[in-house]
């Protein structure tokens, strides 16, 4: 999706899922994000498998993950390097994420290989998807990576949350050949954009 493209326009895919912005620490992100711009970052959890840990700001089907380092022996590769890469910059966007219903059949067309990823919850249960093409964007973050959530009711981007800046939705993604790089908001009040 380029510059001044609409979340969910592009071609052969449903919508914008969600944006990875790799920062060293979530907790002082999400403070800055309330405070500045009246978002509330959601505990998520973490990725076992990559040694992460995040946090979601539902943005009306969509989102933002704030994603940093929580294993400092996880190998630093593909999304983990992604994700150090960003954080030690200081914290920036690093990935970005289309959501499909029918995963395979956006996949095979482009060589894609197909894995299940999943996550603890803070709650103690485990949230499931399948992803594609995540090899791919993190050596080309330009290009997105796929999705299909197992369960549409549990998606990050469903979750009920009360942003005192109120009802918040995506407007514009900035994807620069280096990878994304700014996050246009729309909230009743105003418009910004992050980071």
């Amino acid at each position: 999706m380029a510059s001044g493209a609409r979340p969910g326009s592009v071609a052969g895919v449903q919508t914008l899922d969600h944006v990875v912005w790799g920062v060293p620490a979530i907790a002082p992100v999400a403070k800055r994000l309330l405070a500045d711009h009246g978002l509330v970052a959601l505990s998520g959890g973490v990725h076992p498998a990559w040694g992460t840990q995040n946090a979601i700001v539902p943005l009306s089907g969509a989102y933002l993950e704030l994603v940093e380092i929580c294993d400092p022996d996880a190998p630093m590769v593909g999304f983990t390097q992604a994700v150090a890469r960003a954080a030690a910059d200081g914290g920036r966007l690093c990935l970005w994420c289309v959501r499909t219903g029918d995963i395979n059949a956006e996949a095979a067309p482009r060589g894609l290989h197909v894995t299940p990823g999943e996550r603890d919850n803070p709650d103690g249960t485990i949230i499931t998807w399948q992803v594609a093409g995540m090899a791919e964007a993190c050596a080309d973050p330009a290009e997105p990576f796929i999705i299909q959530w197992d369960n549409d009711t549990t998606m990050p981007g469903s979750l009920a949350v009360d942003h005192p800046a109120g009802a918040a939705r995506i407007i514009d993604l900035d994807v620069q050949p280096d990878g994304p790089r700014s996050l246009r908001i729309s909230c009743p009040q105003s418009d910004f954009t992050l980071p």
